[in-house]
């Protein structure tokens, strides 16, 4: 995935927004990482179409968690119909907005791209995407070739090691797991 820039700006692909929330024009953000919560705090966010290169940019006025969605206003949004209209829109913010993640946590944009090896040093492929499950993340990891994808739970059982320095993901698979 890559990273746009905005000038000088290094944004992330935070989320999506799926629908209007109440009256007063509040916009509901799905967060691709998980954790709405992220999203306290930060002041801007920029919105565009998938593909789209260039993000207009929004004020947010006030930000709450409702559930597992952000539910954000964003000034100059001021109806259920202009927030409607935003539907669908991509979520990019600038990584320095954001909290650092905690230790052995790691923002999910930052894990898409990086090498995937077994503990026994057998290459595997690269990160693909995450994807939140019900319990876990899940890593989604195209073979070498590009022909196969595997999918290996986001959980101490078969992740032994993030090594950001070396840009590796050193997995402890099961049997059948990468068949």
């Amino acid at each position: 995935m890559s990273k746009p820039e905005l000038g000088k700006r290094e944004l992330v692909l935070y989320g999506k927004i799926t629908k209007k929330h109440g009256l007063s024009g509040e916009v509901k953000v799905h967060a691709f990482g998980g954790r709405p919560d992220t999203l306290n705090g930060v002041k801007k966010i920029y919105l565009n179409a998938s593909g789209d290169p260039s993000p207009a940019r929004f004020d947010v006025s006030r930000s709450a968690v409702r559930g597992n969605a952000a539910v954000l206003k964003l000034r100059g949004v001021d109806t259920p119909e202009a927030a409607d209209d935003l539907r669908n829109l991509e979520v990019s913010v600038e990584k320095k907005d954001l909290e650092s993640p905690g230790e052995d946590e790691y923002f999910w944009f930052d894990l898409v791209g990086l090498g995937v090896r077994t503990v026994s040093g057998k290459r595997v492929g690269v990160i693909k995407e995450l994807v939140t499950g019900a319990g876990h993340d899940i890593l989604v990891v195209a073979s070498r070739d590009g022909t196969r994808e595997f999918l290996v739970p986001f959980v101490e059982r078969f992740v032994a090691e993030v090594d950001m320095d070396e840009s590796v993901v050193t997995i402890s698979p099961v049997e059948g797991l990468l068949d």
